[in-house]
């Protein structure tokens, strides 16, 4: 028994079934594949792209909004150390002022209770005489 290996017509039929098969898979399903995969890509690296380039703002964004967050700290610092500086002169102006008040006050009721003491002094050394004058006619009982 011997194999014949020449090719015949129904090669060349199957070889035309199969390009026309091959031909019609590729038309109707291997390019929509394609393009959906394609499509697919395209929107990922859009996306991504959308993507850094709206972290990239938001990374700027807050990078400002820190700096200016810095400035405004920094100037409500200042702010407050200014208030805070007034605040002390004012209680130091305030504090010598009342100090100075008081020692005045003091004064005046120290020259006051002195004018006092002395106009009750003399008062007592007048009334003195004649309390020992009264006490000795009544106790005498004649006067003195």
């Amino acid at each position: 028994m011997q194999i014949n290996l020449t090719p015949d017509l129904s090669l060349l039929a199957i070889m035309v079934i199969f390009l026309i098969n091959y031909l019609i898979v590729r038309k109707f399903f291997l390019e929509p594949v394609n393009a959906v995969l394609e499509a697919r890509e395209t929107e990922t690296k859009t996306a991504e792209s959308l993507y850094e380039d709206a972290l990239a703002r938001y990374n700027e964004a807050t990078s400002r909004m820190e700096t200016q967050l810095h400035a405004a700290r920094r100037d409500a610092s200042d702010v407050r150390d200014r208030f805070r500086r007034e605040a002390s002169a004012f209680r130091q102006q305030t504090v010598e002022r009342t100090n100075g008040q008081a020692k005045e006050i003091i004064t005046a009721a120290e020259a006051k209770l002195s004018g006092d003491v002395a106009a009750a002094r003399e008062q007592i050394v007048r009334e003195s005489e004649s309390l020992a004058r009264l006490t000795a006619e009544r106790i005498l009982g004649r006067a003195v």
